[in-house]
């Protein structure tokens, strides 16, 4: 990737994506990020799905956020995401934990019982 691509996530608030990876065999686009926030608090995992869905033209709901990794005192936060091709497909890769952080749990567990 030679640009660097820039999403506003709000006024100061803006993340930059370090790489880009596509993963056929799970079919998700894999993002390593970085959050400026200087004399901000650390985006919530909602705005940061909501403003990279919104980039990346998907719906936020196969758009995950697997950590957010912020620096004492710089303003800067590191955080891996996984855009996936469908939701559907998100659901059965992602581990329940982290459909947990992101209100989905409960989908999982709805269909391993079938």
């Amino acid at each position: 990737m030679s640009e660097v691509k820039k999403v506003e996530i709000s006024e100061g608030v803006w993340v930059e994506v370090l790489s880009e990876r596509r993963n056929e065999t799970l079919k998700r686009l894999e993002l390593d990020v970085l959050v400026h926030h200087e004399l901000k608090s650390t985006p919530s995992r909602t705005s940061l799905r909501e403003a990279l869905a919104k980039a990346y033209s998907k719906p936020v709901d196969t758009v995950y956020i697997k950590y957010i990794k912020g620096e004492y005192g710089v303003g800067l936060s590191r955080a891996h995401v996984h855009i996936y091709d469908t939701h559907d497909v998100a659901v059965k890769v992602e581990p329940t934990y982290i459909l947990a952080r992101h209100g989905e749990a409960e989908k999982k567990q709805a269909k391993s019982k079938k």
